[in-house]
């Protein structure tokens, strides 16, 4: 991967930890400049830019819900490097909750974060990318394996994943005579934060056994497919959902 990736600028949302300090690092590696956002976990993003050269890192905060943080963010990066080529929309929010318990509050919360934040930065970059004449430009949207089978333990969080997929195929579809290419990869059971909520309520048996190629995913298996889909290397496709989830999406049976 090094060089896939040289001297493009990217943003990277929800990049303190987890998976989207994992792509950080990836595309870093792959030759771009990074912006990292983040909400909370200041001291995290710290950690994640100590890793990696200081004149390919920066970090703002941003809550991707809101429209002038996005602005904001998104500005800071076309003035620091002078362009945009990559977003990630990664930042996200899962809390296992029965359906019947789901309240407002935190019904708009997940919907906030995981499905109106990658509403906001996609037209964000929307409106840099058309001031632009750039090759090569790429949106990546870390939805879920259960935006596509559903989430009994946490409908909310399926149902925000399943927009995201929608809205990644409209935009990869609007966006295409730009010549920027929307995408979308939908992780499974990965070793993050996030999975350690979820182990605390499912017996990892019952996890393993969802998962065809019987092992928990790393933040770097979803890395390794960012970078692929933000690469030349992907130049003919655009629309697609890549299950990076070791065949979890397959669903049950024999």
């Amino acid at each position: 991967m090094s060089g896939d990736l040289q001297d493009r600028v990217a943003i990277v949302t929800g990049a303190s930890r987890g998976i989207g300090a994992a792509i950080a690092r990836a595309m870093v590696a792959a030759g771009a400049r990074v912006m990292l956002t983040y909400n909370q976990g200041q001291s995290e993003v710290e950690d994640v830019m100590a890793q990696c050269p200081p004149d390919q890192v920066e970090a703002v905060s941003m809550d991707v819900s809101l429209r002038e943080d996005v602005n904001r963010a998104f500005d800071a990066a076309c003035e620091k490097w002078g362009d945009l080529d990559i977003v990630v929309n990664n930042a996200g929010y899962l809390k296992q909750t029965l359906f019947e318990e789901i309240d407002d509050d935190e019904w708009h919360k997940t919907v906030d974060i995981n499905l109106q934040g990658v509403f906001l930065c996609t037209q964000a970059a929307e409106r840099i990318f058309k001031s632009q004449e750039v090759e090569g430009r790429a949106i990546i949207n870390i939805t879920s394996v259960g935006g596509q089978m559903g989430g009994v333990k946490a409908p909310h969080y399926a149902a925000s994943k399943a927009g995201v997929i929608s809205m990644t195929k409209s935009t990869a579809k609007l966006f295409a005579p730009m010549g920027v290419r929307v995408n979308a990869i939908a992780p499974g059971f990965i070793k993050t934060d996030m999975y350690e909520h979820i182990i605390a309520n499912t017996d990892i048996d019952e996890i393993l056994a969802s998962i065809p190629l019987g092992r928990v995913g790393l933040p770097e298996d979803v890395a390794n497919a960012a970078v692929f889909l933000a690469s030349d290397k992907s130049s003919f496709i655009t629309g697609h959902v890549l299950n990076v989830n070791g065949g979890q999406y397959l669903g049950a049976g024999s």
